[in-house]
């Protein structure tokens, strides 16, 4: 199984259903493997510790199709009459769609946390994920925050890329960047709003072509997402940057470090006022988010484990409160 950027066909509008099954957005089931099933696909692979670089291939396959089994098992328990092999097709949704009637859930087809939840199941860490002592566990799944965008306008710029991986630890900052980049573009396409991208794939960007992509669009908002590096494995935690003396940037620098924090619980390292060519050269409110460092063994691995969706959701959360209060 091998899909990616520009593949069409039945594999592909399989992978649609597959992946809206189990709530992670693909859009239309048209057949064609398009940006919004990309986006699906790395948030399926950061949720499982996978290699985030957008293509659908065996280990891809088999983390969705193991999720996909676990909820046919559960709908057996309940009663159901459905075959068990890891693909959905018109008997399993039949059998959700009866399930979350008579349980009053959505009745949507999607197995989401609530399902999930009265279904009585948990989707496991990934096979090939690194298992450890360590404190860090894998983040139960949240419900992502609620708002509307109302047509406004995000640019988002995913750091780095290409032949520059910005910070390299267990994890490159680029891909990093890019996984929560595409999740923070699909929940926030779901709410209402609009949304532009510096990048979407792993090419090398000019500093000055970032902004000026927001200022060309006429951005309301631009979000630029990194990952921090430090010379020492222990250094962790938060952070935002902003221009300095920009009342509506700090604002929402505040809201959106507030959002991170809440959702990741990690160190809060606090605001940056200060001059860098992407909140320098943005004509309009302007942060660059430092989630945690891609140079903590610890930050990756929570990274790695679901941490990514927890960041997405976090400057979700910020941007929400931004634009509704």
């Amino acid at each position: 199984m091998y899909l990616e950027i520009g593949t069409m066909g039945t594999d592909v509008a399989q992978l649609q259903r597959d992946l809206n099954f189990c709530a992670y957005n693909a859009g239309t089931v048209d057949g064609d493997f398009g940006s919004q099933t990309q986006e699906a696909v790395l948030a399926l692979q950061a949720y499982h510790g996978l290699e985030p670089d957008g293509i659908y291939g065996d280990q891809s396959d088999a983390a969705l199709m193991g999720e996909i089994r676990l909820v046919q098992e559960a709908l057996t328990k309940n009663g159901y009459h459905l075959t068990i092999d890891g693909a959905v097709g018109s008997e399993t949704l039949a059998a959700i769609t009866v399930f979350q009637k008579k349980n009053g859930l959505s009745v949507d087809g999607i197995v989401g946390n609530e399902t999930l939840k009265t279904l009585d199941i948990e989707i496991p860490q990934a096979a090939n994920q690194i298992e450890t002592t360590l404190s860090i566990s894998k983040p139960t799944p949240t419900t992502p925050p609620n708002g509307t965008g109302n047509g406004q306008l995000v640019c988002i710029n995913p750091g780095h890329g290409g032949s520059d991986p910005g910070a390299c630890g267990n994890l490159q900052e680029k891909e990093m960047n890019l996984v929560v980049s595409l999740r923070l573009g699909q929940l926030l396409k779901e709410r209402g709003f609009s949304v532009v991208y510096t990048r979407t794939d792993d090419r090398w960007m000019a500093l000055s072509d970032r902004p000026a992509i927001a200022n060309e669009n006429n951005a309301d908002i631009f979000v630029s997402i990194h990952h921090n590096g430090s010379a020492s494995p222990e250094s962790s935690g938060t952070l935002v940057i902003c221009y300095p003396g920009s009342t509506n940037g700090l604002r929402l620098a505040r809201l959106v470090l507030n959002g991170l924090c809440n959702r990741m619980g990690l160190a809060n390292r606090g605001i940056f006022q200060r001059d860098d060519s992407d909140v320098t050269y943005s004509s309009m409110p302007a942060i660059i988010t430092e989630g945690l460092f891609a140079t903590s063994p610890n930050d990756c691995r929570f990274f790695s484990n679901g941490g990514a969706e927890l960041e997405a959701q976090g400057i979700l959360e910020g941007i929400l409160t931004y634009f509704n209060s």
